[in-house]
């Protein structure tokens, strides 16, 4: 049984365990897998022959593909290079297009002109040569002639063309929309109208965070051409409670600040493990304590690298984040209310509003302050402590030394271990809440920085690859329903509401509309003023964008013909709702409800929660998987097509790292064999999928009603009329041009007809990052500058480095800086009160927000829907503080089928995972390659002494990790060390144990997977899985 679990290409005995890292080396070699030529990068073999071809080689810069932290790469190649850049020539004036590219890398190196990195790179990236070169790749597109799908079924798989695989894919996507509901009988009108629910499409999609911005635009692009909103990647399981919790509280969902900001830090709040995940960012907090002699505090259930650097640890039962930041608030408040920043409280927050909207002062008894006040009171020290096992001393010392005002500006950097939970958004709303009150929102050296995982998750969830927006954050035409503060009744706008004002917005004089680029509010006349001020600030936000996406994508939103839109029919290209979450998306496959997945750049099969139940979906019998991939990932070997892709060195394009930095890569050489770059495959994909599906009667809905009616529905824009055609507005004619796709996200100045598009980018977070006026050397992309050089003294001194790239929004380093521009905290959400035109609590930071779930569900408590509270994990060890502190997951439970739980009885310590620094996310990019594997060669699970002497196993034993998700157990090796340890949770001993959780059953290295374990229960408003904690139970394996 236990090779079953372990089956590797590296076998590792107990014996060899520890040694292996001196033999690994040797092993890489000898199975065969890469070449010394291939595995060796020409600085570890520094002979004079490879030495003069490094010499020789042409230098191409770009951007590192493995964490989101943006550090910059020179591509060394021969015979060929992308861009003209002069070696040493940091203001290269010739980088404004890619050329033609050949050759072969034969070297990866930081960039050391690159502010971020400076040159220095972590051990991921410096193994990205091996990635680049490996004999392991796929290389051609294949088919599955194995009709059975397992683990332990082998695909058999026969090599074909890309028109063939195009041809299936289409096909296969005909067949699956046969029948799909286009067109609906409104009851109130009797008139037919036309539209796609986004959810109940049975084509999905899926990544990537891997993809250049330009990719990601277009994915979601053609997922709204097909009439899906089925689209989620990689962002909805790593932080998309950081965009609901950051959002409602700031007004966009992003970090605050920057990576190199963090060095005018005094003192770093940190919940995460940045020295392994985020290690080149970590240089900035090490920076910070030696020029800064800034203070470093760390919680964390583990002992690890970033606990070895801070003056301050504490740990604590993974899951109980919100009650230590309530807690943190609690004190700052009723112990050492001297050290609030009141000034800033009053002027920049919502504190000193009542739920009403009236201005009433903080010290009034009404007060949105009072009313926080009241909600953190029985968060004591005591309390905190009870729940989450932290010691008092050490929590007093933590929260103490961060509140001093001495130690500001103050700076909370957080990643999984707070974002991947039940409660996730109140946890991060608490963050955030204290941050505000100590003033460090909007300044150098603060904010609420989370760090993002993967290259370019911050610009793939920007492109909104995500099944709830699409755009800039904007969301798809929806019925929306918004509670008032004290629950006491609510407004619904339906979708047909929201058409036909949108149809009227449209018909309103161009000049007088209001929007994202001009503050008036919106009016379909000179003198409607039936909207409130939540209605305005919501139809404010969305209406441009849905304009610009008519103008750039080619499509029809509206009622037709556009004279009455009272009555008239509804008309919408754009797929109606929110799809279905990543989540939900396999269990929609088991219920037959999903027919077509492509997967790209993803791996669920090893990323997902419950990772049991998403195989079975893969396996399921009627789902047609396609898989875009560098390897044959544990996805890969249930897709019945498999594409080859390529890596970030084989193509051009934009990336925003996690401090919102849109940088360019230029492409160094050619991808192997039949691999095409991304943007290549997704335009011969999408035409061969409209061409099949035109050809079958399947159409947009505003071409299914000119063939009903015989009306060729067109556009109206800015007075002028446009038709319909997505064919003719996918960018350039080929869709292979980077640079055309850029110029259509950040579009400026558009002009039809007489009129300027309201709204010229297709992504409004992006406008202003293109400009030909002002640099027509780069072709107007602004991301391609690469000029460090300060702006002005306020650059100068806190290292912005606004030359360099550019930055969402406005090339805004610092949001809601009011000394960098864009004046004063906008937040885009907030309430509003029954009757009421007027809130002026809308433009300040929400210490008190919108409701973040439905309040007719528990927990009851009326604050809990604006304020954050502290809630259980659905798998609580502790039955008594469960009953106290109720999951949130009753809001969902409807929502998804039940899912497998476990009680503390018969599963009684909590399981956590983490990162190591040699490994990547789900493995496929780290695990394929031989320099990390000799790092990290296997899976394991940490375990402390106390707990070993329970169970009665050493180091280097086996033992079977159970979870009501995988009662049979998972087998794997266990460390036996101290970096973990027992917590006293309301006074009983509660064990945890901990483990990596990139391994699966293909790669060089393989391995048990930890999500067969982990729970796939979410958070109740952005969706993302409790990896983060849950129930287990470890025993010796037999």
């Amino acid at each position: 049984m236990r090779n079953e679990f372990l089956k590797t290409d590296i076998n590792i005995s107990r014996r060899n365990f520890v040694k292996l890292c001196g033999t690994a080396t040797i092993a890489s070699f000898a199975l065969g897998m890469v070449s010394e030529a291939k595995s060796a990068a020409i600085t570890e073999l520094p002979k004079r022959g490879r030495m003069l071809n490094y010499k020789r080689g042409r230098k191409t810069p770009s951007i590192c593909s493995y964490c989101a932290g943006g550090c910059g790469l020179i591509v060394t190649s021969l015979e060929g290079s992308s861009s003209d850049m002069r070696e040493g020539d940091i203001y290269a004036k010739n980088l404004g297009r890619d050329l033609s590219a050949r050759g072969k890398v034969i070297e990866i190196e930081g960039d050391a002109y690159n502010p971020i990195n400076e040159g220095a790179l972590c051990s991921k990236p410096g193994a990205l040569l091996q990635m680049v070169n490996s004999d392991r790749r796929v290389q051609y597109p294949m088919k599955r002639t194995n009709p059975k799908k397992g683990e332990n079924e082998d695909p058999r798989w026969v090599r074909i063309s890309w028109d063939e695989a195009y041809s299936v894919i289409a096909s296969k996507i005909k067949d699956a929309m046969t029948g799909l509901p286009y067109r609906r009988t409104n009851p109130a009108t009797g008139k037919e109208d036309y539209y796609y629910v986004g959810k109940d499409s049975p084509v999905s999609w899926l990544g990537s965070s891997y993809w250049n911005n330009e990719e990601c635009y277009l994915s979601r692009k053609m997922m709204a051409l097909l009439g899906s909103n089925n689209i989620e990647h990689q962002a909805r399981k790593c932080h998309a409670s950081t965009v609901v919790g950051l959002a409602n509280t700031f007004g966009f969902g992003a970090m605050t600040n920057h990576i190199v900001d963090a060095k005018n830090s005094k003192c770093f709040l940190i919940m995460s493990n940045p020295a392994e995940s985020h290690s080149m960012e970590f240089r900035w907090v090490t920076k910070a304590v030696e020029d800064n002699n800034a203070i470093v505090i760390h919680l964390d259930p583990r002992y690890n690298r970033t606990s070895a650097k801070a003056h301050i640890h504490g740990r604590y039962r993974s899951g109980a984040e919100a009650a230590i930041f309530l807690g943190m608030i609690r004190y700052l408040l009723y112990e050492k209310p001297e050290r609030m920043d009141r000034s800033y409280v009053e002027s920049r927050t919502n504190a000193p509003y009542d739920l009403n909207g009236n201005l009433v002062g903080l010290d009034d008894p009404n007060s949105i302050f009072n009313k926080l006040k009241a909600l953190v009171v029985n968060y004591t020290p005591d309390e905190v402590v009870r729940i989450s096992g932290i010691s008092k001393d050490k929590f007093l010392l933590a929260v103490d030394t961060f509140t001093d005002p001495g130690n500001r500006p103050g700076n909370i950097y957080y990643a999984m271990g707070t974002t991947q939970h039940t409660n996730a958004v109140q946890a991060i709303r608490a963050q955030a809440i204290l941050q505000l009150l100590l003033g460090n929102i909007g300044v150098p050296g603060g904010g609420i920085n989370a760090l993002r995982g993967i290259s370019n998750v911050q610009g793939s969830t920007d492109m909104n690859e995500l099944m709830h927006v699409i755009m800039g954050y904007r969301e798809p035409p929806r019925t929306i329903k918004w509670y008032t503060p004290t629950q006491t009744g609510s407004v619904t706008n339906s979708f047909e509401q929201l058409i036909r004002r949108y149809q009227k917005w449209k018909n309103f004089e161009p000049a007088k509309r209001g929007g994202s680029d001009n503050k008036k509010a919106v009016k379909t006349n000179d003198t409607d003023t039936s909207y409130n001020k939540f209605e305005q600030r919501y139809y404010n936000r969305h209406f441009p964008t849905w304009n610009a996406l008519e103008y750039h994508w080619g499509i029809y939103v509206g009622t037709w013909p556009g004279i009455d839109p009272d009555n008239e029919p509804i008309i919408c290209d754009l797929p109606i709702g929110y799809g279905n979450p990543i989540v939900k998306m396999f269990r929609k496959i088991l219920n037959n409800e999903l027919k077509v997945l492509i997967c790209n750049g993803e791996n669920p099969a090893v990323s997902m929660p419950n990772a049991g139940l998403v195989r079975n979906a893969l396996a399921k019998e009627g789902l047609f998987l396609v898989v875009n991939e560098l390897f044959e990932t544990e996805t890969a070997w249930y897709a019945d097509i498999l594409l080859p892709g390529s890596t970030q060195v084989e193509r051009p394009g934009s990336i925003t790292n996690t401090g919102r930095w849109i940088q360019w890569r230029w492409k160094a050489v050619d991808p192997p064999g039949e691999c095409k770059e991304e943007l290549t495959y997704l335009t011969e994909l999408f035409e061969k999928i409209r061409f099949t599906l035109k050809n079958s009667d399947i159409k947009l809905p505003s071409e299914k009603y000119a063939d009903d009616t015989g009306e060729t529905v067109r556009r109206n824009i800015g007075g002028v009329d446009l038709p319909t055609n997505p064919e003719a507005a996918w960018p350039s004619r080929f869709g292979r041009d980077a640079e055309s796709i850029y110029k259509e996200i950040g579009a400026r100045n558009i002009k039809v007809g007489d009129n300027a598009l309201f709204q010229s980018a297709a992504n409004v977070l992006y406008r202003n990052s293109y400009d030909p006026v002002s640099r027509p050397d780069i072709d107007g992309i602004m991301p391609k500058r690469r000029d460090a050089r300060p702006v002005d003294d306020e650059d100068a001194k806190y290292g912005y480095f606004k030359n360099w790239a550019w930055s969402w929004m406005d090339n805004q380093r610092v949001l809601y800086n009011i000394k960098e521009g864009n004046p004063g905290v906008k937040t885009f959400f907030g309430w509003f009160a029954m009757n009421e035109n007027v809130w002026p609590g809308l433009d300040k930071a929400a210490i008190w927000s919108e409701p973040l779930f439905d309040p007719t569900k528990p927990p009851t408590n009326p604050l809990s829907v604006g304020m954050p509270l502290h809630n259980e994990p659905l798998e609580s060890p502790d039955a008594e503080l469960a009953k106290e502190y109720p999951t949130m997951w009753g809001n969902n439970y409807s929502y998804y089928e039940p899912i497998a739980t476990g009680t503390s009885e018969e599963y009684p310590y909590v399981l956590t995972t983490f990162r190591l620094a040699e490994h990547m996310q789900a493995g496929a990019m780290t695990r394929n390659l031989p320099w990390l594997v000799e790092c990290q060669p296997e899976m394991f699970v940490e375990i402390s002494p106390a707990l070993a002497s329970i169970i009665g196993i050493g180091s280097g034993d086996y033992v079977s990790v159970k979870t009501a998700r995988s009662p049979e157990g998972v087998v794997m090796k266990c460390i036996v060390t101290e970096r973990i340890q027992p917590l006293v949770v309301n006074g009983k001993t509660v064990h945890e144990v901990a483990m990596p959780w990139h391994w699966g059953f293909r790669g060089l290295s393989t391995g048990p997977s930890a999500n067969l374990l982990t729970i796939d229960a979410v958070d109740v408003s952005a969706h993302i899985p409790e990896y983060k904690a849950c129930l287990c139970k470890v025993e010796k394996a037999p």
